[in-house]
């Protein structure tokens, strides 16, 4: 992977295949996609567990801070 690498005062760049890099950087962004996914599919169904009274009252306060 090409990573900057300090040598003494002097930036050298460690040669990386950029097929590598290309493939592991789209595996992450997959795995970062369905976590996403399921942190707003978790993130939704909390919110139908609190009370609408609750909610609206966080509202009020939200905008009275505006």
């Amino acid at each position: 992977m090409g990573v900057p690498h300090f040598e003494g005062d002097i930036l050298t760049q460690i040669p990386a295949d950029a097929n590598t890099v290309i493939d592991q950087l789209s595996q992450q962004i997959g795995t970062l996609n369905k976590q996403i996914a399921i942190l707003n599919s978790q993130l939704a169904a909390a919110m139908k567990l609190i009370p609408q009274d609750v909610l609206d009252s966080l509202d009020k306060e939200n905008h009275a801070e505006d």
